[in-house]
């Protein structure tokens, strides 16, 4: 089974603990289309199914104090699918397992103003797999999806 890629806002929520170590919240939601692919029919349509993949990771700020700060993370994903819309031939169903994985992240923050605004860059490797039932479970594959999560944008430090 083979899930095309979607490009969607993000928001994250970074809770320090230390000036070193924080936990990252990563919230999204996204439509993807799925295909069956190397089927004795060729390339079936699955239909499309939304993805709700809240992220956490635990991070390691090298420079908590300097005005570019690189970071590294690493933590787990739980991922839901919901809204599944199969297109009805061949596929009358599809259900979607819920599916754990774990996270690897990089990124820098880089101060804007002394306020407490920076610009941030990001990148997340999710490794994820689940197991799809189609049509009352006649039919079981695997999906795999280990996508790659890639931000940019502007954040607030609180409490500088």
């Amino acid at each position: 089974v083979d899930i095309d890629p979607a490009y969607v806002p993000e928001v994250d929520f970074t809770l320090f603990f230390t000036p070193n170590l924080a936990a990252e919240l990563i919230l999204a939601t996204t439509k993807h289309n799925v295909e069956a692919v190397q089927t004795d029919l060729g390339t079936v349509d699955l239909g499309s199914v939304w993805l709700l993949p809240p992220t956490i990771t635990l991070q390691y700020h090298f420079v908590p104090d300097g005005t570019f700060r690189p970071y590294i993370g690493a933590g787990g994903n739980l991922t839901l699918f919901y809204n599944v819309d199969v297109p009805g031939t061949p596929v009358a169903d599809a259900d979607y397992a819920t599916a754990f994985g774990f996270a690897l992240q990089g990124g820098f923050d880089v101060d804007v103003t002394e306020s407490g605004w920076f610009f941030n860059v990001d990148a997340k490797k999710i490794f994820l797999s689940t197991d799809v039932e189609l049509n009352d479970a006649s039919i079981l594959a695997d999906v795999t999806i280990n996508p790659w999560v890639l931000g940019a944008g502007f954040g607030y430090r609180f409490g500088n």
